[in-house]
């Protein structure tokens, strides 16, 4: 349930939208993928303490003490962090389009109705908000709007980034602790050793290798739309004019 209601306001700002960009349903797409798939990778790990169990008499604070030696880095907690700053890379995104359609319709609003403002700042607003162009879609395009192009480059630049910090944290962190090996455990406050296991290892990398599909996937999107942006909106635009000549 809890996941439902997350997903709903994801679609409604996705289809709801009245500024569009080039991408922008497809991140808001992969939003609501990634929020389905940590849902499901959860699951084999909402009891890792009950699924790390040790041989022989081991008294409780012994076998705990274990646990968090060897499980020294956060798991799902730095799931949903990393989930939180791919929200707010998106976001960020949101932010820029919605102030840039407020400018659009303010200096429409100059040229064509009102000329030039003498009022204060808050008049201005009122007249944007209500005022039938604010009504319409608007789609964003790039070639005009290069401030806002280098700023969705930044975004996906941060995407790219996030993603690529979540990946490592997952091959290289969080998979060797489920590999399947018997623990050696010997901590300060029992010497031991003792030896110990995580229960339903299989099921706690498929879920790791799930979310590392998911994040491949987004890598290689950044990529794509990055390098197309770039040539697209910025190389190829510097080049016509030159071939006009």
């Amino acid at each position: 349930m809890a996941m439902v209601t997350g997903l709903i306001p994801i679609l409604r700002t996705a289809i709801e939208a009245t500024t569009d960009y080039n991408g922008r349903t497809m991140w808001f797409g992969f939003l609501a993928i990634r929020l389905l798939t940590l849902y499901v990778s959860e699951m084999p790990w909402s009891k890792l303490d009950l699924d790390f169990q040790c041989n022989g008499n081991v008294s409780e604070f012994c076998r705990k003490s274990c646990f968090n030696q060897h499980f020294d880095v956060p798991v799902v907690a730095l799931w949903n962090f990393t989930y939180i700053l791919f929200i707010i890379s998106v976001l960020l995104m949101e932010l820029f389009a919605a102030q840039l359609r407020h400018n659009l319709i303010k200096d429409k609003i100059k040229q064509e109705l009102l000329g030039p403002f003498n009022e204060g700042e808050q008049t201005n607003l009122t007249g944007v908000k209500g005022h039938d162009l604010a009504q319409k879609d608007i789609m964003i395009d790039f070639h005009q709007q290069k401030k806002l192009l280098c700023l969705y480059l930044l975004c996906i630049l941060l995407r790219l980034v996030i993603e690529l910090g979540f990946f490592y944290i997952l091959i290289y962190w969080h998979l060797p602790k489920v590999n399947g090996a018997p623990i050696n455990c010997s901590t300060l406050l029992c010497p031991g050793p003792f030896h110990c296991l995580v229960r339903a290892s299989v099921e706690k990398r498929m879920s790791i290798y799930m979310l590392s599909t998911i994040s491949v996937g987004i890598i290689i999107i950044c990529c794509v739309f990055g390098f197309y942006s770039i040539c697209h909106y910025l190389l190829l635009k510097r080049s016509q004019p030159r071939n006009a000549k």
